[in-house]
């Protein structure tokens, strides 16, 4: 079945865009911080004759599961020179030659074609999800995308999730202050509760074990996520790539402790904080006579749950950040690197440190 979705490849892509390269790997992209020749991203699916998800004849195995675990292990069943240095963040990660990809897909396109004539059970929530956030939020449809597999048309009525995007600053905190109005019987639609996220807490214990379960809960109270009938939908939000606070090569970031360090910080400004990577900028800490303002988190554990105000504890790589247009070096923690995996996170504090037993 053609896919009406596959466009030509925009200049700038955005989080979350997924794209299949020349033989047939699908690729999801990785935050807004993005280079111009290349993609940053990871390696989410391929072609596999034993593979559970299907699009036209082509079978599927996932390779992605959520962890940095498993981007890193994907590195290594991909072309060499799908992985490069990156000047930026000063690593090796994978981006794939923008000349390598052959399809991209476009998340608004497919949704038009969903809102037209949804094909199947999945395809009716996508539907009803889009028009919810239109009629009760006036969210333009045009700002409303599907991802996952339904995208690309690999999904399964059986056992596929539903994932769908929310572009643009102004929307996606639109979205996020008002999910309490999205609850509609008559539509049957409401907001999951914390017992719904057992699951999701039970996957990051087991990948941070140093976190307890008052830890996750506290964090998973602040997650926010819609039913449609029975069928949970993730909604994530995505900046337009004119909103990126950071482009790529504007900063570097050098590792300054190979080890993860441990901080107590107060978030000031959160207002990049729902997007990937979440921004957060802090009261400034010492560490070793340095000045550290700023967290970044890739880690998705971990994104769009902090607020101004919050006292926080810290685990994640220092590093130093050349800011070469205003010709400074300040200080942050990035949380989700491939050296600190198992070992950064974040947990959030009583207001004061004063308080904890």
């Amino acid at each position: 079945m053609p896919n009406p979705a596959i466009i030509d490849l925009p200049e700038r892509v955005r989080d979350r865009d997924i794209f299949r390269d020349v033989d047939g790997r699908m690729f999801v992209t990785l935050g807004y911080i993005q280079p111009s020749d290349r993609v940053l991203s990871f390696l989410k699916y391929v072609p596999n004759k034993e593979g559970q998800w299907q699009a036209g004849d082509t079978r599927y195995k996932r390779m992605f599961w959520g962890s940095v675990d498993s981007t890193v292990e994907g590195m290594t069943v991909l072309p060499q020179n799908y992985t490069t240095f990156d000047s930026h963040f000063q690593t090796d990660l994978v981006e794939p030659p923008r000349s390598m990809i052959k399809d991209y897909f476009s998340p608004e396109e497919r949704l038009s074609e969903i809102l037209a004539e949804p094909k199947d059970i999945l395809e009716e929530r996508v539907q009803k999800a889009a028009e919810t956030l239109h009629d009760e939020l006036n969210l333009p449809l045009s700002n409303i995308g599907i991802s996952g597999s339904i995208l690309w048309k690999g999904h399964n009525p059986r056992y596929s999730d539903i994932n769908m995007n929310v572009y643009g600053f102004k929307e996606s905190w639109t979205l996020h202050d008002n999910y309490a109005n999205l609850e509609n019987k008559e539509a049957q639609t409401r907001i999951r509760n914390l017992p719904e996220w057992d699951r999701g807490i039970e996957r990051v214990k087991k990948r941070i074990p140093s976190l307890d379960m008052t830890d996750l809960r506290a964090l998973f109270s602040r997650r926010k996520a819609i039913y449609v009938e029975d069928q949970c939908i993730g909604i994530t939000s995505i900046l337009q790539p004119e909103e990126a606070p950071i482009a790529h090569g504007s900063e570097s970031y050098t590792t300054i402790k190979q080890s993860p360090v441990k901080l107590l910080m107060v978030v000031e400004n959160a207002d990049y904080g729902l997007f990937h990577p979440a921004i957060y900028t802090t009261s400034p800490t010492m560490i070793d006579g340095l000045s550290v303002s700023r967290i970044m988190v890739y880690d998705g554990a971990f994104g769009g749950l902090f607020k101004n105000g919050d006292w926080l504890e810290v685990s994640g790589t220092l590093q130093s950040v050349n800011q070469y247009n205003a010709g400074d070096i300040s200080h942050q923690l990035m949380v989700g690197t491939k050296g600190g995996s198992g070992k950064e996170y974040v947990r959030l504090l009583p207001k004061s440190p004063s308080q904890l037993s």
